[in-house]
């Protein structure tokens, strides 16, 4: 639960983000991302929601996808044309300053192999959550595979009794990081469920705080990527 209020508050010196963040988790941003990346293949049509200061896009570019980097912080998106400036992946990213939940009102009609919300569902509220899950839905190509990496909220009894009094800890610390009440994602598989989707695949991640999705239309089976756990 302290991941995300570290996040937002390094976002406030977005140039560092990624190197902060990778000292934070200590390297396990970086190898969230590169699992996440195993999935993308040259000419794929990537869609990045929340993409922050944009590596993940650059590198998707990088090798050979082509890229619509969204995100609601202009600082962000500001890093991310830096980082692309004069480069030749900059002809393979389009960049859009959206909100999340606008995105499909915003790319109407266009379709994505792969869309990627990474490490952005749980500052959403449940409302703008489930507009989001949606609008990814409305742009999923044929086929194609939406790729969720967060921290989500147990749904075994227990686990769950531990996160609430765990969440009650870090309450304090988190509000003064971030004045803003940011709790791991629920309710997840019932969004996905309205949206017309379903998870096929997970992989966890640092101690299984964090969680990688692997979801598609329901009743379609997405093959794992490698190196991939079902679950």
């Amino acid at each position: 639960m302290l991941i995300y209020g570290l996040m937002k508050y390094i976002e406030k010196i977005p140039a560092r983000y990624d190197k902060m963040m990778n000292v934070l988790t200590l390297g396990g941003h970086r190898r969230s991302r590169r699992t996440i990346l195993s999935a993308v293949k040259p000419g794929a049509r990537v869609l990045d929601i929340g993409c922050g200061s944009g590596i993940f896009a650059a590198e998707c570019a990088g090798k050979g996808a082509l890229v619509t980097a969204v995100d609601s912080s202009p600082q962000m998106l500001s890093i991310l044309k830096n980082r692309l400036r004069g480069s030749e992946l900059e002809n393979r990213v389009r960049i859009i300053e959206c909100g999340s939940a606008s995105t499909s009102a915003v790319l109407k009609g266009e379709k994505f192999d792969i869309i990627v919300m990474s490490m952005m569902l749980g500052e959403l509220s449940s409302i703008v959550r489930a507009k989001t899950i949606k609008s990814a839905a409305e742009l999923l190509g044929a086929g194609g595979t939406i790729i969720i990496c967060d921290e989500l909220w147990p749904e075994n009894l227990i686990l769950s009794a531990i996160y609430h009094f765990l969440f009650w800890i870090f309450f304090i610390p988190n509000f003064i990081l971030t004045r803003t009440l940011i709790t791991p994602v629920k309710g997840l598989g019932r969004d996905l469920a309205a949206a017309g989707l379903e998870i096929h695949s997970r992989k966890s991640l640092f101690m299984g705080v964090i969680s990688i999705l692997y979801i598609g239309e329901a009743g379609r089976k997405v093959v794992p990527c490698d190196g991939e756990n079902e679950g």
